[in-house]
């Protein structure tokens, strides 16, 4: 199967977040806004309802609307994205809701399952791949493990399972992926800004990002270093400012998203409430969230497209 997005490449993939209300609603016109302020910018594509967008907690009726705005803003504009998942039924209604949307590739998560097992695994993604109709990006999760090479073996005949993001960071595991497959299935940088000299340098040179959220200069900024082969000038950048910010997001489980949520919040972007079971951030961590935006500039968004 041709596989437009990848004509995209390298790039960042931005992960907009899921604005919620103080009422656990789905705020439609911070949704608009922000999804604005990040196709102003250069990133080359947006995955909406990926772990950034809270996936796991959304309705489908509010996944339907989700995916409708996000395809009368993004067009053509950006390659456009939005995660699967949750029980196979509901996942089936998702992938194909995000093709009628528009969207050029879905991103499929792994179900939960307290009996985890390679075949019932497989049979999942093809039946949900049968749904899409379009690529597939499967989703190696740091909760979910890696895609083990007998798992990927048995899906190498589903035509539009193409691509893999890989959040869990094992580059041993790519290399093994590399070595039997070749380049069946394209391999994306999850693991964001602090990987992207590690993965570069294997020829990964797509990654994404939630920082983008309230961050895209900086973020894009680092693709250009790595495309000028400048990694001393992203080492810089990671230990000012990205370090410090994993190093807040990580005090707590739960905060990987109201860490980004609260600092849309800090820098003038309606980043809403985080969903259970996620939490928000303590005031005393949000305060040093917001000194860390102020002392490195971050503050306001706006100045930073």
């Amino acid at each position: 199967m041709e596989n437009r997005l990848l004509t995209r490449f390298p790039g960042v993939i931005g992960f907009p977040v899921t604005p919620f209300t103080a009422q656990d609603e789905l705020d439609e016109a911070a949704f608009r806004k922000n999804v604005q302020f990040m196709l102003d910018t250069e990133l080359a594509a947006l995955a909406f309802c990926g772990s950034n967008g809270e996936m796991p907690s959304i309705t489908l009726p509010e996944y339907e609307r989700v995916a409708a705005i996000a395809g009368e803003m993004v067009g053509s504009q950006k390659g456009l994205i939005l995660g699967v998942g949750q029980t196979l039924k509901s996942a089936q209604h998702m992938a194909r809701t995000a093709r009628k949307a528009g969207a050029e590739a879905i991103l499929l998560v792994a179900p939960y399952s307290n009996d985890r097992n390679l075949k019932g695994l497989a049979d999942y993604y093809r039946r949900v791949a049968g749904a899409a109709e379009i690529p597939v990006f499967l989703y190696q999760t740091k909760w979910s493990g890696v895609l083990e090479l007998p798992l990927l073996d048995m899906l190498t005949d589903v035509e539009n399972i193409l691509m893999v993001k890989d959040e869990n960071g094992d580059l041993g595991h790519f290399l093994n992926v590399r070595s039997t497959f070749g380049d069946r299935f394209t391999w994306i940088n999850g693991m964001a800004e602090p990987f992207v000299p590690a993965y570069w340098n294997l020829g990964i040179q797509t990654f994404t990002s939630g920082l983008a959220c309230f961050m895209p200069k900086l973020t894009i900024d680092i693709l250009h270093l790595a495309q000028a082969g400048d990694f001393p000038g992203i080492t810089r950048l990671l230990n000012d400012v990205v370090v410090p910010l994993y190093a807040i997001r990580n005090r707590k489980a739960g905060y990987k998203c109201s860490m980004i949520k609260t600092a849309m919040e800090l820098c003038g972007l309606p980043g809403g409430f985080v969903r259970s079971p996620l939490i928000e951030m303590t005031p005393e961590d949000r305060a040093d969230l917001d000194a860390l935006l102020e002392r490195t500039g971050i503050k306001p968004a706006s100045v930073l497209v």
